[in-house]
């Protein structure tokens, strides 16, 4: 067993001087530039020089790995050239420990184990010491009193001859077949290895002569890097600090390292590319008579789009500063590009990764300087930044005045009563400003926190902070009204445009001694028109916002009306009479639409009378059967003689006459009935009237 013990220690002395190695080497390439996107992943650079041919070796965790191969990027400028990296595949577990000679995929008793190896030669200390070869396992039998015992025996064929040795006879057995041994232990070693979720090692090879320099990038996944900002508002006006927050939860400390920081959504995902995927394939019979039949393959209907150029936005430096914002900025600085060393200004495009990561422009911010990238706004940190791992950062990102004004913002679904107070702010500043909360101090005291969403440099945002005890507001709604506005008639269809109007009042009272701008929002209704007043000051998606000066200890009114048009039809052949009579009294209606109308009550009323008149001859012939099946039930109970059957018969004789001129008269009233709805209908087909 010391001899098993040797390799395990000569694999650990290996292990450390390659962890050591592995540590210089990373040493070479520090890590220089980190970019924080706040869709949760985070761009990292190293920066560093080889000469000739180096590997370098970098460590990553086992769940990083996909992001890792998903991204990775490697430059070897001045010529060198990258070769394959190499990294431990994550094959399946089960797939790899069936891979070695001793399978050890499933969990297995020393019985099971030694089924595995038949055939193997072994060397066993039990009751005396053997060599052989594993011949098989087998179950035996013995009784032991009452008692029956099952036992495994493994049978070993040795220079002696077959031998039998219970298993639990055996003290020790070792194999004595080096590839079956070493086998054993990379298993053993695999699944001690399934067990640590710890580094796992990439190598990264660049060819080349001479010395060079190399970069290399990847992202992994990062925390979402937060604003937080600080509004004061004073005698002076408005100042807003804001503050980036970072967690730097990797295991490396950022030293010194340039830091920027990216807002907007850009689409990110993770991917299973380190663990072997494999495909479960068909058992398919050699085919022995005939060849297979021609295949078809549709076409590629995605082809590759070749990359869109893209242009930078222009410098802040260009935009004009409003007058807030321009006390405050600093004098504007061009920022100048760090070259490797031994690498001239002239070189600088090539230099430059292969991404739009690296910001230039003009310095405007205090800390930070901003620019669009793409489709994205990027803060760039004007100074190195320095994070210990598993620490996080407040970082100033911005500290300027800023324009706006205050307001009272009332909004009947937020607080039927009360408005909140309030800023109209505009980003007078040139960076884009990432949402966040913004916790407000007014007068030198706080007052309130809020939140805000993105705001483009020069547009502007609504703020809450606080509720408005100064402003009482009371909405008193309307129930509405509904008119006629025009009829006409299609194709025989009545169409009726009516006009549904509501109004709301919005009384406030300003029962401060300072005046008061109020902004009401009212919602915005699918299908309603504003009609008074006839524009909103401001219109967002979901409302409307009209503004509305409150003097001091005064009461001021908002009447807010709308109207919501819609289209009625009404079929003329079957509609009822009496709501087209209704209609017909509208003062809408134009001449030639009421005569029409007339016309069609008029054709209406009298198929309605024949409908009436066919009715009342059916219920009579209904009648008549009822009153002869009584009248025959009678007679069957009378003799023929007898004078009550002769007034019988005479009654039936009356009733028959009556019963045939019914039916007469009720086919010619269906007759006049089918002509007058002919008549109707092909009046109506042709019917247009306005």
């Amino acid at each position: 067993m010391r001899r098993a013990g040797c390799p395990t220690l000569i694999l650990l002395l290996i292990t450390v001087i390659a962890a050591s190695t592995v540590a210089a080497l990373a040493a070479d390439l520090p890590l220089s530039r980190v970019v924080m996107f706040s869709s949760g992943v985070g761009y990292f650079e190293r920066g560093g020089a080889v000469e000739g041919t180096q590997q370098i070796q970098l460590s990553f965790k086992t769940e990083q790995i996909n992001d890792l191969l998903k991204s990775l990027v490697l430059q070897d400028f001045d010529g060198g050239k990258i070769a394959p990296v190499i990294y431990a595949p994550r094959e399946p577990l089960t797939r790899t420990l069936q891979s070695f000679g001793v399978d050890l995929s499933e969990d297995k008793s020393l019985a099971d184990l030694l089924r595995t190896l038949r055939g193997a030669k072994v060397a066993i200390v039990a009751d005396g010491e053997m060599q052989g070869q594993i011949v098989g396992v087998e179950k035996q039998q013995r009784t032991s009193g009452k008692d029956v015992v099952t036992f495994d025996v493994v049978n070993v064929l040795t220079q002696a001859g077959l031998q039998q040795v219970p298993i639990w006879h055996i003290k020790s057995l070792r194999l004595l077949d080096d590839k079956l041994g070493g086998d054993l232990m990379k298993a053993l070693g695999v699944l001690n290895a399934s067990h640590d979720s710890g580094k796992r090692p990439v190598t990264l090879t660049f060819a080349g002569q001479g010395k060079r320099r190399v970069r290399v990038g990847y992202l992994l996944e990062t925390p979402v890097w937060k604003t937080s900002y600080r509004l004061v508002a004073d005698e002076k006006g408005l100042f807003l600090q804001g503050w980036a927050i970072v967690e730097n939860t990797t295991d490396d400390d950022w030293q010194n390292v340039k830091l920027s920081l990216v807002s907007g959504r850009p689409i990110s995902f993770i991917q299973d590319l380190y663990q072997p995927l494999y495909v479960p394939r068909p058992v398919v019979a050699p085919s022995v008579i005939g060849s297979p039949p021609p295949q078809t393959y549709e076409g590629n209907m995605q082809a590759p789009t070749p990359p869109m150029a893209t242009t930078a936005a222009p410098g802040a430096g260009a935009r004009a500063l409003p007058k807030a914002a321009a006390r405050a900025a600093r004098r504007d600085e061009a920022e100048r590009m760090e070259l490797p060393e031994g690498v001239a200004a002239g070189d600088a495009v090539a230099y430059e990764p292969q991404n739009a990561l690296v910001i230039r422009g003009a310095q405007e911010a205090v800390t930070a300087q901003g620019e669009q990238v793409g489709e994205l706004f990027q803060y760039a940190i004007d100074q190195p930044v320095s994070i210990a791992r598993q620490r996080s950062a407040m970082i100033p990102i911005i500290n300027k005045d800023i324009e706006g004004t205050k307001v009272s913002v009332y909004n009947q679904a937020v607080n039927a009563k009360f408005p909140l107070n309030g800023m109209k702010l505009k980003n007078s500043t040139a960076l884009h400003l990432m949402g966040g909360p913004i916790t407000v101090f007014d007068g030198g005291v706080y007052g309130g926190d809020a939140l805000i969403t993105d705001i483009a440099p020069g547009d502007e945002r609504l703020i809450t902070y606080a509720v408005d005890l100064g402003v009482e507001v009371a909405p008193k709604a309307d129930d509405g009204t509904e008119e006629i506005t025009a009829l006409k008639i299609e194709r025989g269809v009545l169409l009726l445009t009516k006009k549904q109007r509501t109004e709301v009042t919005y009384t406030a009272k300003n029962v401060t001694a300072e005046m008061r701008t109020l902004l009401i929002e009212h919602p915005i209704r699918d299908g309603w028109d504003l009609v008074a007043p006839a524009k909103a000051d401001e219109t967002t998606r979901n409302a409307y916002r009209f503004k509305l000066e409150i003097a001091p200890k005064d009461t001021a009114k908002l009447t807010v009306v709308e109207e919501h048009p819609e289209v009625e039809t009404v079929a003329l052949v079957d509609g009822d009479l009496d709501s087209i009579g209704l209609y017909m009294k509208s003062t809408r209606i134009s001449e030639s639409v009421k005569a029409a109308l007339a016309k069609v009550v008029d054709m209406r009323g009298k198929l309605a009378d024949l409908q009436s008149q066919r009715t009342e001859r059916e219920a009579r012939l209904k009648e008549i059967g009822d009153e002869q099946d009584r009248i025959r039930k009678n007679m069957a109970q009378l003799d023929r003689t007898n004078e009550l059957y002769k007034t019988y018969v005479e009654k039936l004789t009356a009733q028959e006459t009556e019963f045939e001129k019914l039916q007469g008269e009720i086919k010619k009233i269906n007759a006049d009935e089918k002509a007058q709805k002919n008549q109707i209908n092909t009046y109506l087909e042709g019917l247009n009237v306005e």
